[in-house]
């Protein structure tokens, strides 16, 4: 009987041995002489929503260099639900990706997948939007969102001389980035006593809904300017500001993202600014950490890219009609 038991446990012993450098010769074979096999990382991608002009830029980039790189890049697009996003990025956990970037929808709501990546040894960056629970985030590659809502009011605030009546267009209410610039501008207008906020609604995002919100505004109010906190808001903000027979100089239009059609709208006189959210440097930065990672197996918490503000004084520096 001693001998039967000895023999299982040598066999025990020796498929533990075996399935060991299994792991071992796995892991080595995505780094073979000092270099990275692309070919064999796979790599999930969430975005926010691909029906948002930043969002598809970042998309396009991503997908650009890490095709460059020649890892296997698989894309989804949660179309800005949440639960949807939850469920598309628990695939890729069920999948064994190597790595998952994620720009989340709802800072609360997708806090979940961090810690069940993190749980399965999946590395995830957070891309663009900060979440409420980071500490099982690898690191954040993206803009700092309370800046750019000070940065643009600081802005706002100069061009109507400090003082006169505003609204707000905010994004959708309990995204980081809603959150974040929404405190920004807030932080500004404690100090401006002159600068009187009519109103503050969330427009999502949407350039529709955006511009249906203003019509509505400007029926009651006499505004001075619109702060939106993202340049498709403020394209619908225009909109119903020309509707209504004024001019983008009697009531100002600011934006945030510095998408394609921010560039038009001030190039031709109608928008006064946007802060331009580098989204080419964002993906460009969270490949560069992607590569630092593989590389060396560890990487700051975050990385962050500057804003830029961009108005009719360097607007050819960025669009060129």
């Amino acid at each position: 009987m001693k001998k039967i038991i000895a023999g299982l446990l040598i066999v025990m012993m020796l498929m533990v041995m075996i399935i060991g450098c299994s792991e071992k010769n796995e892991e080595k074979s995505k780094k073979q002489d000092g270099k990275i096999d692309w070919s064999d990382m796979s790599i999930g991608w969430s975005p926010a929503n691909l029906s948002n002009e930043l969002q598809v830029a970042l998309t396009d980039e991503l997908t650009k260099e890490l095709d460059a790189l020649g890892a296997k890049l698989m894309t989804s697009d949660p179309q800005g639900d949440a639960v949807t996003q939850v469920e598309q990025v628990e695939n890729y956990i069920s999948r064994g990706v190597d790595m998952i970037l994620m720009s989340p929808c709802d800072a609360a709501a997708c806090g979940v997948v961090v810690d069940e990546a993190k749980e399965a040894g999946i590395p995830m960056i957070i891309v663009n939007c900060k979440m409420d629970n980071m500490d099982n985030a690898l690191c954040y590659v993206g803009c700092d969102d309370t800046s750019a809502g000070e940065m643009l009011m600081e802005y706002a605030a100069e061009k109507i001389g400090e003082k006169g009546s505003i609204a707000i267009l905010r994004g959708p209410d309990g995204l980081d980035a809603q959150i974040k610039r929404t405190a920004g501008i807030d932080n500004v207008l404690k100090d401006k006593k002159d600068i009187k906020v009519e109103s503050t609604l969330a427009a999502d995002w949407k350039t529709d809904k955006a511009m249906t919100t203003v019509e509505n505004w400007l029926q009651t109010m006499n505004l001075n300017a619109v702060i939106c906190e993202n340049d498709e808001m403020a394209i619908g903000a225009v909109e119903a500001i020309k509707g209504q027979g004024l001019s983008c100089e009697e009531v100002k239009v600011f934006g945030i993202d510095g998408i394609d059609s921010a560039y038009e709208s001030i190039s031709k006189n109608e928008m006064t600014a946007t802060l331009l959210q580098d989204a080419k440097a964002i993906a460009n930065r969270t490949v560069e950490v992607v590569q630092i990672y593989e590389e060396t197996g560890t990487v700051d918490k975050e990385y962050i890219i500057d804003w830029v503000i961009v108005d009719g004084t360097n607007i050819n520096d960025y669009y060129t009609k």
